[in-house]
C-alpha cells in the first residue's frame, strides 16, 4: 500500500489471508460444538453489523445474518435464521481466544504496512481510559464508582494507542481500577514488557500521577514516557537549565529542571489518628514548566528523557490528543458507547471486534484522505455495490445454466 493511493475495502480486507482466520478457528478450538455460528461467520457478522448499524442490537445482528445482502456476500448456505438469543449465548460462551488472535494478526499484518517513526525516531504511544456506562444495571461485573457524575454500573476501558492503530487494551471491571495511576500503569508496563520495539515513548496525562509509578516505568531499560503534573505538584529542584535562549515555540518556557517528586505517606499520629506525611521518592526525572500561548495556566511536563529539547519533549506531549480523537471515533462511529453482550466474555469480544473495525477503517481512512464518518459511508456503499455485483454475476451463472438446460432437452437450436 502506498500513502495517499486510492483504496477499496475489500483491497484491504483481501490483506488478511482466510487461511489466518480458519488456523485461529483450529487453534483455539471455536468451533467445538457450533452448528451455525463458526468463529469466521461471528467475525464477519459483528463486522458487518459495526458497520452497518447505527446502534448494533443482537436482534439487529439476527437481522443481518437473516438479510439476502450478507447471506450472498459470504455464500451462505443452509440455516436461513437464528433466534437473537443465540447470539447472546454464543457470545458469552465462544472461546475470546479466536478474537484475540485474529486481532494480533491482523494488527501485525498492518502495523508493518505504517509503521513511520513519529518525533525523533520514536515510536509514540498515547495511553488513557474511557467509560462506558451501562443504563440497564445489568453487567455481571462492573465499577460502580469510577465517575463521580454517574454512580451507576459501567466499565473502564485502557488503550495504547499508537497514532494508527489500538496497540494494547484492556477492559476494567474491578474498583481498584476505577484509579487511573493503577490502569495506565499497568497497560504501560504490559505493553513495554510484549514489545519488541522498545523505541516507544508513553504518554500519559493528569490521571497518572503517581511518583512511585514514574519511579516503576524509569527502573525499566529503555521505557521513556512524557507526563504532566498538577500546577501545585509539590517537587524538589536538583539542578536547572538555562532557558532563556531556548527555541520553544509553544509559548513561554519558563523552566527546565530536574526535579524529585514528593509522595503522600500515612501513619498512626500519637492520638491514634492517621496522619499524612510528604516524603520524597528516590528518583529524579526532568521537570517542563512553560506558559502557553494565549492562556494563564502554566503546564507541568514530567518525563525521563534526558536528550530532547524542551521543544520536542512538547511535540510528544501534544499527540496525546490523538486517542481522545480515538475514543471519540469508536463511541459515535462503531457503537462503542453501549453493551452488545452483558456477559465479561461478550464485551472481550466486542472489544477485539471494535478495535479490529477501528484498524479497518483508519486505513481507508488514511488512503482515501476523509473523515471518520466520510470512511464509514463510503465503506457502507462499496459493501452494498460488491453484493449488487454479486448477485448480477449470479443471476448472469443462473441464466446461463438455465438456457444451456433448455438446449439439452432440444427447445433451442443452433443454426
Amino acid at each position: 500500500m502506498k500513502k495517499n493511493q486510492s483504496l477499496s475495502f475489500s483491497s484491504i480486507l483481501s490483506h488478511i489471508p482466510r487461511s489466518v482466520m480458519l488456523l485461529a478457528e483450529k487453534q483455539t478450538r471455536v468451533n467445538h460444538y457450533c452448528k451455525v455460528l463458526s468463529g469466521e461467520l461471528m467475525f464477519h457478522l459483528l463486522l458487518y453489523g459495526l458497520l452497518k448499524r447505527d446502534k448494533l442490537s443482537q436482534r439487529g445482528l439476527k437481522d443481518i445474518f437473516e438479510s439476502q445482502m450478507f447471506r450472498i456476500s459470504l455464500k451462505l448456505k443452509g440455516k436461513k435464521s437464528i433466534s437473537h438469543s443465540s447470539i447472546s449465548e454464543r457470545l458469552s460462551m465462544m472461546n475470546c481466544d479466536f478474537f484475540k488472535q485474529m486481532y494480533i494478526s491482523i494488527y501485525d499484518i498492518f502495523n508493518s504496512l505504517y509503521s513511520d517513526k513519529e518525533i525523533a525516531n520514536l515510536s509514540l504511544q498515547r495511553v488513557d481510559s474511557t467509560l462506558v456506562s451501562d443504563v440497564s444495571g445489568k453487567l455481571e461485573k462492573a465499577l460502580t464508582n469510577g465517575n463521580s457524575s454517574f454512580k451507576g454500573k459501567m466499565l473502564k476501558f485502557t488503550i495504547n494507542f499508537n497514532g494508527m492503530f489500538p496497540s494494547y487494551f484492556k477492559a476494567h471491571n474491578e474498583e481498584n481500577y476505577a484509579s487511573e495511576v493503577l490502569a495506565l500503569t499497568e497497560n504501560v508496563m504490559d505493553h513495554f514488557k510484549k514489545e519488541k520495539d522498545h523505541a516507544s515513548v508513553y504518554i500519559v496525562d493528569r490521571g497518572q500521577c503517581s511518583a512511585e509509578s514514574f519511579k516503576a516505568m524509569s527502573a525499566e531499560d529503555g521505557l521513556h514516557f512524557v507526563g504532566r503534573l498538577q500546577e501545585n505538584r509539590r517537587i524538589k529542584v536538583l539542578s536547572s537549565q538555562d532557558v532563556l535562549y531556548s527555541e520553544f515555540a509553544e509559548g513561554e518556557l519558563v523552566s527546565d529542571q530536574e526535579v524529585q517528586l514528593y509522595k503522600k505517606v500515612e501513619r498512626e499520629g500519637k492520638n491514634g489518628k492517621i496522619v499524612r506525611d510528604s516524603i520524597l521518592v528516590d528518583k529524579s526525572f526532568r521537570l517542563i514548566r512553560f506558559k502557553p500561548k494565549g492562556k494563564g495556566k502554566v503546564i507541568l511536563l514530567i518525563t525521563n528523557i534526558m536528550d530532547l529539547s524542551a521543544q520536542e519533549i512538547a511535540d510528544i506531549y501534544r499527540r496525546r490528543w490523538d486517542i481522545e480523537v480515538f475514543f471519540r471515533f469508536i463511541k459515535q462511529e462503531l457503537n462503542f458507547s453501549h453493551f452488545l453482550s452483558l456477559s465479561e466474555n461478550g464485551i472481550e469480544i466486542m472489544l477485539y471486534m471494535t478495535m479490529i473495525t477501528a484498524m479497518l477503517v483508519m486505513i481507508y481512512k488514511r488512503e482515501n484522505q476523509l473523515g471518520y464518518r466520510d470512511s464509514i459511508r463510503k465503506i457502507n456503499n462499496e459493501l452494498e455495490e460488491m453484493i449488487l455485483e454479486m448477485l448480477r454475476i449470479e443471476w448472469l451463472r443462473d441464466e446461463y445454466l438455465r438456457k444451456e438446460k433448455t438446449k439439452r432437452r432440444g427447445y433451442i437450436t443452433d443454426e
